[in-house]
């Protein structure tokens, strides 16, 4: 056993840690000799293979104390280069150390869609690697090696794969899993992080409902977050009951170069033999009726089948949840359509799926963003394979990023904008089809506006960007000008300048329409821009659309072959339906009765998702 504590106090004049071991009759003293007067002791101190290491809060440096030396403790300061993060650094982050039972030390990372810590959606895993030729290197990691990674305000060592089995934490569904106790607006989540899928789910522990407030403050909760404990009880008695395998329902999918052929696992009613006979010119008349999944089912019942040439393009679409999954086992991305409940695994050789960690921005016209490591952005259609490289960028750092057309297309732009809250400045970043760099400028902003993290839109020859009180920016690629709008007013004036909720732009029959999403369950909210008087008008209902709507994009359609989807908001999350035994989309029915179909809590949701809408079209 080692003890080890760490003082900030007289930050003027000395820093210094303490540690005791086991048979040392009294406490030694370690002054800190820092560079500058920022540097201090941060609060993070971690154990491993008789190493204690207390974190300071400048340029990833940590006070490495070594107990193992026969002589007594030794004492060093380190430099460890900070672990890139995969979002944009205007997202903020909580970040843990975790000691795992072979040594290793990890860094967990969680991204918050918006500051006090609301919404969680995206995690990265990094361990710690100490024999480097450079010295201290985290090394970014898929797996977590079977253990289970219990976080919160107090943490937990790692759990081991054969002591997580025994207290019930890791059957099929829960290996490799890491939960998190977070305060949230809603009161305490506990969140679920698969990291052999990538998914992640959240339940709420203890309600907002739960306190004697009648009108709690979230902020409120921080106190209760820390005084919350994780025991681990490891008796076979704790063992919990094995839960159904949402992967049970996925349909196993291969994509070659012209056409993605995919196969559902059940088997044809009829013989094949039954279906070949009918001609295939009367089968041609029914594509332009069946979805583009229908139309994939059609060409594998049968060879004669297969010769189809009416073209895919001219089967019917709409937007399916797209995530990608990592290289471990082979990198792939999935499909998730919520109208047909079904799962696709879709694998392709594209330069969209090589290389380190791709990380899905924006989708347009089936078209999408995607970025890998710091600098690196491309264009992608994964179901042509069409890729257009983009120049690198100095860092990705937006709060949104979009385009006018397909990138590939004469006169596209691709636009990215930056704006922090207290600056009186906006920057941008523009790349026109053809151009060998970006153009980056700092705007002038002197009206107030607080943006909202999601993309913005491409209406009328300008990129609208929406803030989170309700009133427009606008950019004009063109002269490189932006402006705030004194109309619409805001509509939301008391709302956090970091934001309350999820927002989101869309445009849908020359209309703007604005989406404030809650992170609870609380109603969803539309406002249309009334555009001859410039001022926001509620909308209670889409009529004949269908709106998708993930953390950073928004897309909607009009949908009258679809009977009984109309009016609805189809969110990046899913459930399982036990009596049908397949996935279920999340819903926001706007038609009925205004609630969230299946509950909201308890559902999962893909890492690294997007609304996409395929496009099989190449571009000329």
């Amino acid at each position: 056993m080692f003890v080890c504590r760490w003082s900030p106090e007289a930050i003027a004049s000395s820093r210094f840690v303490l540690y005791c071991r086991p048979g040392d009759k009294e406490w030694t003293k370690y002054e800190v000799d820092f560079d500058n007067g920022h540097e201090t002791l941060a609060n993070s101190i971690f154990g491993s293979d008789g190493k204690m290491y207390v974190g300071t809060s400048w340029k990833g440096r940590y006070v490495v104390i070594d107990t193992a030396t026969t002589s007594g403790a030794s004492v060093e300061k380190i430099g460890m280069v900070v672990p890139p993060d995969t979002c944009p650094l205007h997202h903020p982050y909580l970040t843990f150390w975790v000691e795992s039972a072979d040594g290793d030390i990890f860094l967990v990372r969680f991204y918050l869609h918006a500051h006090r810590a609301l919404g969680v959606t995206n995690i990265d895993v990094h361990r710690m690697d100490t024999t480097a030729s450079r010295g201290y290197v985290w090394r970014r990691v898929e797996s977590i090696g079977g253990a289970t990674f219990f976080l919160g305000a107090n943490c937990v060592p790692a759990v081991p794969s054969s002591s997580a089995a025994a207290a019930g934490t890791t059957d099929d569904q829960q290996a490799n899993c890491v939960f998190l106790l977070l305060w949230c607006c809603d009161g305490i989540r506990l969140y679920s992080v698969r990291l052999d899928d990538r998914t992640i789910s959240f339940s709420l522990l203890l309600p907002t409902s739960c306190s004697n407030d009648p009108d709690p403050d979230p902020e409120d909760w921080a106190d209760t977050w820390f005084n919350l404990y994780w025991i681990i009880s490891l008796p076979q008695s704790f063992r919990q009951e094995q839960t159904k395998s949402l992967m049970s329902s996925t349909t196993t999918s291969k994509v070659n170069k012209n056409i993605v052929s995919m196969q559902d696992r059940y088997e044809m009613m009829s013989p094949a033999s039954a279906w070949s006979g009918l001609p295939i010119e009367l089968i041609e008349l029914l594509i332009p009726k069946l979805s583009f999944v229908d139309y994939l089912h059609i060409r594998v019942v049968c060879k004669q089948w297969n010769l189809i040439e009416k073209p895919i393009q001219h089967a019917r679409t709409h937007p399916m949840l797209m995530s990608i999954h990592g290289a471990s086992r082979g990198t792939y991305y999935r499909l998730f359509d919520p109208l047909v409940k079904k799962q696709y695994v879709v694998k392709k050789d594209s330069i969209l799926l090589h290389g380190n960690w791709p990380t899905l921005r924006f989708s347009k016209h089936g078209w999408l963003l995607v970025t890998k490591g710091k600098r690196r952005i491309y264009a992608a259609n994964p179901f042509t394979g069409e890729v257009c490289k983009l120049p690198k960028m100095d860092r990705h750092l937006f709060h949104g990023i979009s385009f006018s057309s397909v990138p590939k297309s004469p006169g596209s732009v691709v636009f990215a904008i930056s704006k922090y809250p207290w600056q009186h400045s906006v920057g941008v970043m523009l790349w026109r089809a053809g151009d060998n760099h970006w153009v980056k400028e700092e705007l002038p902003c002197d009206t107030p506006f607080f943006m909202t993290h999601s993309n913005p839109v491409f209406f009328d020859n300008e990129f609208y960007c929406l803030g989170v009180h309700g009133n427009l920016g606008v950019f004009n690629p063109n002269d490189i000008t932006w402006r705030i709008l004194d109309k619409p007013e805001p509509i939301r004036a008391d709302a956090a300048d970091y934001g309350d909720r999820f927002c989101n732009l869309v445009e849908f029959k020359g209309d703007l329409i604005a989406i404030f999403r809650p992170y609870d369950a609380n109603p969803v909210e539309l406002y249309k821009l009334d555009q001859s008087l410039m001022s926001w008008e509620k909308v209670p209902r889409l009529d004949d659309g269908v709106l998708f709507v993930d953390n950073w994009n928004a897309t909607i359609k009009s949908f009258q072959e679809y009977d009984g989807c109309c009016n609805r908001i189809y969110l990046p999350f899913f459930g399982y339906d036990e009596v049908e035994g397949c996935k279920e989309g999340l819903f926001y029915d706007l038609e009925a009765d205004g609630q969230y179909k299946p509950e909201f809590y308890g559902l999962t949701e893909p890492i690294n998702s997007l609304w996409m809408e395929p496009n099989f079209s190449r571009h000329r």
